[in-house]
């Protein structure tokens, strides 16, 4: 069954790659989308947020959604990736529920040498943010997520983490993640200072903080990604 979010990007591409909308031309609003679709207007923005880190549309605050390609290689692309990977959402939720109970196990097991690498891994993370280095920010962050899994000294848990890291480190997650830190000067600094939050969390021991710092960082990107308006 194809999942909707996937029935809106086929909608699109196919809109595009028919001729229906050219390279210039504004697609239907979010209601629209949803109504010709058959879908949530949470699918409609998973969607468009897909095709916007693909740089197939320019989402413009308050003024719609407008095609910027109409280049038959990079259409397939964005609907082989789409299909491929599942949908951001479910990415999203499952990470989620893995990461938060995960920080909250490794501030209740935290020893002085688990710190070690977390510490090194956010110094990292800070060195890129500065010289504005994605690329090293990313290796930053999943080193940094890594070593917390590696706290919990649970197994499972660790190569459930790394198993998440390795799918987000794929051509759509990464695509999606450049989009919104290139649309916004301060997505590194506010990422950065989620992390500095909890990295003081953990060095406390503190479960409680160190779990409402995570679910609050993924609150925040859940409005970011998820629930942008045109």
């Amino acid at each position: 069954m194809e999942k909707r979010p996937t029935q809106v990007l086929s909608f699109v591409v196919g809109a595009i790659a028919s001729g229906e909308y050219g390279v210039g031309d504004r697609l239907p609003t979010e209601r629209e989308l949803a109504e010709l679709c058959g879908v949530s207007r949470s699918s409609v923005r998973e969607a468009l947020s897909i095709l916007s880190a693909l740089n197939i549309v320019d989402r413009r605050v308050g003024n719609g959604t407008y095609v910027r390609t109409s280049d038959e290689t990079i259409l397939t692309l964005a609907l082989e990736l789409a299909q491929s990977e599942g949908t951001l959402k479910e990415t999203f939720e499952l990470q989620r529920i893995l990461e938060v109970g995960v920080v909250e196990l490794a501030a209740r097991k935290m020893a002085p040498g688990k710190l070690v690498p977390i510490e090194q891994a956010f110094e990292e993370m800070e060195r890129a943010c500065v010289e504005s280095d994605i690329e090293a920010y990313f290796a930053g962050d999943r080193k940094f997520h890594l070593a917390v899994a590696r706290a919990t000294g649970n197994a499972l848990l660790e190569q459930n983490v790394l198993g998440l890291l390795q799918r987000m480190d794929q051509p759509l997650w990464r695509s999606v993640k450049r989009y919104f830190i290139n649309r916004s000067s301060e997505y590194l600094k506010r990422s950065l200072l989620d992390h500095q939050r909890l990295l003081q969390a953990l060095r406390v021991r503190d479960t409680a903080l160190a779990r409402r710092v995570m679910e609050d960082h993924f609150e925040r990107i859940e409005q970011e990604i998820f629930d942008a308006e045109e």
